[in-house]
């Protein structure tokens, strides 16, 4: 446990006598939640948080001692922990560790040992040295609780007190080793949503916000959705699963599949797994697919092995244990010269002889050391001091010496059993690459007497043979698992934009394939695919789920985020942005991760040419972006279909969508494509609806955000413009009504 943040204020809880009485085991979880949370409360980015939002500490803290949550999982850590602490009358003494009993039995060597000297050779001292001995014992005995005081802090902890501020006994704490985890899994994620339920809302019509620091960059790129939170249940799960990860385009399937390489879906007391992220093929081969699994895999061990090896050539090895030898063995010369200079000096130029036959008495029992000490002069009894530190140094670095020599030991046996490891590796990656081939001969001749000769050459070739698909698979898992084992941790395998398998039945016969290579022990796959891929595929009549069914024991739907979700993601990327900008953003994109960063993308670089633009420039250059692009693709489309005087007219007003920007003539483009004949072609049909939705769509985003939305006219109602996006893909007659209906609810005509 580190060094927790000490507050001046009192611990509210511990001087709670009635919880103390009614609840005890939900006293001490409060009490371990208090703990814990005063240390959060000093860590430099929720005081930077908190200050930024303006808010304050005192409220951030009983928010979480009220949280429920907190409590529950606090509950559930200290029963982890393990740490028994009944009802006491009297806290007892903390337990000592043995390096703090080691200061203390040196510090208290160091002043009894002192105090001995002066005491022994206080007769024989001039006043003088008397004077100069007592202001010695002072700044000795100050040096003492000096170091007892930093590096035995626990010893002044008495009755839960500690240095006059109330602290709770770390037994009645009761987290023992899981200390860390509830700070960093549970305590600084409560404070975190505390300051972003309670950030500060700005309101203005103007773009102005700060460039983000790297920090909050990073927290930005993956908002904890309940999506995001079951992945990360999945992946702290020491057990082999199979997990779909399905969604609609945009939704953040890569960026999840992302953040487990980059080790944001682990827990801070766990070391993050091996991931290795695979695209899958658009001309599918399951053999190939399976070696190119197999060929990533290895390719990850050995960066993971180099990354954390510690080995160097064996030139610079020795050249650096040497260069440590020596300036070891110079330190120890220098330390045993001075001290010899010194013994000589106030011994005698017999001090060798003297203290060797003195070394022998003791050790022979003639003399014992009390008897040693006494009846000595003041300069013998210094220079026995200087050769007691001299003993005590050489011990303890005799000790030290052993201890190195085992950690090294320890270390060259991790270092082989890696080393083998990654000449398995090895091996492996060259079997996938080469199809070795092995080539000896050997040739002779014997001179008979008569003149006679005999020969005899041969040549020997033996070419591995392509191993099948099942025999791929099983080396695949055979190594799998191997990794896992030697790597200490777990291998997330992922396979991502499944959709890219453009023909339906190869791609139901990918999943049918890969489903081979799972339930290896220690290894986790992902697998996305996007919802629009699995409906256009079940619409030729291809059960695509009935195949993630029998493949997956999990299945994870990411979701568009909500209007909340948005609005924080904008607020991490450009802070001191107004609601006005989320609103916008949040209702152009849907929702959609990848659409919601290019609206705060196009934002910034318009912001960097205009100053502080006001909302309706922002969104008429947004809306602008986005009906250029879509008029392109419905024009090409269009190209597409059998020429016919319908399509010639659709063609038309599809034309006049670029350059047009008033919300009414948008409104009237899309009344115009959207009308159609009984007798119109489906394909023509589907397209006016679908450009229609669209530029009406445009028209009503033009409407609702001008310079005159004020903060208070911002409300939820606005997410159905988000639902509308969402929904114009695939349902565009739909998301047409909704439109409708959302533009006489704002009194817009139709």
């Amino acid at each position: 446990m580190s060094d927790h943040h000490l507050d001046e204020t009192e611990s509210d809880v511990l001087r709670d006598g009635e919880g103390f009485i009614e609840d005890f085991d939900t006293w001490l979880s409060l009490l371990a939640l208090e703990d814990v949370l005063d240390e959060a409360l000093g860590e430099p980015e929720i005081a930077a948080g908190l200050h930024r939002e303006g808010l304050r500490a005192d409220d951030a803290r009983n928010a979480v001692l009220g949280s429920a949550t907190a409590l529950a999982r606090i509950r559930m850590e200290r029963e982890r922990a393990g740490v028994v602490f009944d009802r006491p009358r009297r806290l007892p003494l903390r337990q000592m560790t043995l390096r703090e009993a080691g200061w203390l039995a040196v510090t208290c060597a160091l002043l009894v040992g002192y105090l001995r000297i002066l005491q022994l050779s206080w007769q024989a001292m001039p006043l003088g040295f008397q004077l100069l001995g007592v202001l010695g014992l002072g700044a000795v005995i100050g040096m003492a609780v000096l170091v007892i005081s930093r590096r035995i802090p626990g010893l002044f902890v008495t009755e839960g007190r500690e240095r006059g501020t109330d602290r709770a006994h770390p037994e009645m704490i009761g987290l023992g080793d899981r200390w860390e985890f509830v700070l960093h899994e549970i305590v600084l994620p409560e404070l975190r949503d505390h300051i972003r339920d309670h950030r500060r809302i700005r309101d203005r019509v103007n773009l102005v916000f700060e460039d983000p620091d790297a920090s909050a960059e990073l927290e930005a790129g993956l908002v904890r959705t309940a999506a995001v939170k079951r992945l990360r249940r999945i992946v702290d799960r020491a057990e082999s699963v199979a997990v779909a990860l399905a969604g609609h385009r945009g939704t953040g399937k890569t960026t999840s599949i992302r953040s487990l390489e980059q080790g944001l879906l682990s827990r801070s007391d766990q070391a993050a797994p091996l991931v290795v992220v695979a695209s899958a093929p658009a001309a599918y081969e399951a053999r190939d697919f399976v070696l190119h699994l197999h060929a990533l895999l290895c390719k990850a061990v050995l960066a993971k092995i180099s990354k954390g090896s510690r080995a160097v050539p064996g030139r610079l090895r020795r050249r650096a244990a040497f260069g440590r030898l020596l300036r070891t063995s110079l330190a120890f010369l220098v330390f045993w010269g001075v001290v010899a200079v010194a013994v000589r000096l106030l011994w005698g130029g017999t001090a060798a002889q003297d203290l060797g036959t003195l070394a022998v008495e003791v050790v022979n029992g003639r003399v014992t050391l009390q008897q040693l000490w006494t009846g000595q002069p003041t300069a013998r009894l210094i220079a026995l001091g200087l050769v007691s530190m001299f003993l005590l140094r050489l011990v303890i670095g005799v000790l030290a010496a052993g201890v190195t020599v085992t950690r090294l030991l320890i270390a060259r046996r991790r270092d082989v059993r890696l080393a083998g490891f990654r000449r398995v590796t090895e091996q492996q990656l060259d079997r996938i690459r080469f199809l070795q081939t092995y080539t000896t001969g050997w040739s002779g001749k014997l001179s008979m007497p008569l003149k006679g000769e005999a020969g005899r050459t041969w040549s020997t070739q033996r070419a591995e043979q392509q191993l099948t698909h099942p025999e791929v698979v099983d080396k695949f898992r055979e190594f799998a698992e191997l990794a896992a084992v030697n790597l200490a941790g777990r291998v997330v395998i992922a396979i991502d934009e499944l959709d890219k398998i453009g023909e339906p039945d190869k791609a139901h016969q990918f999943i049918n394939d890969v489903k081979g290579v799972f339930d290896v022990p220690g290894c986790l796959f992902f697998v996305s695919v996007s919802d629009d891929a699995v409906l256009g595929f079940e619409q030729r009549g291809l059960g695509v789920r009935d195949a993630f069914d029998s493949a997956f024991s999990e299945m994870v739907r990411l979701e568009p985020f909500t209007l909340d979700e948005s609005r924080l993601w904008i607020a991490l990327r450009l802070r001191g942005v107004s609601e006005q900008f989320c609103y916008l953003a949040h209702c152009l994109s849907g929702g959609l991760p990848r659409d919601l960063k290019r609206c705060a993308v196009e934002m910034a670089d318009l912001a960097s040419e205009i100053y502080q633009p006001s909302l309706e420039v922002v969104a008429r250059s947004l809306v602008a972006g986005e009906l250029t692009g879509k008029t392109r693709a419905f024009t090409a489309t269009a190209a597409t279909l059998e020429r016919s005087p319908e399509l010639v007219a659709l063609t038309t007003d599809l034309l006049g969508i670029p350059g047009t920007d008033a919300p009414e003539e948008l409104a009237e483009i899309a009344g115009r494509l959207v009308r159609t004949e009984e007798d119109t072609a489906a394909p023509i049909s589907d397209l006016r609806w679908h450009s229609g939705c669209f530029v009406l769509f445009c028209a009503t985003v033009l409407e609702v955000f001008d310079d005159t939305l004020t903060g208070d006219r911002l409300s939820p109602g606005l997410h159905r413009l988000a639902v509308v996006r969402q929904r114009m893909a695939m349902h565009p007659r739909q998301a047409w009504d909704d439109l409708v209906e959302f533009r006489k609810g704002r009194g817009s005509g139709e």
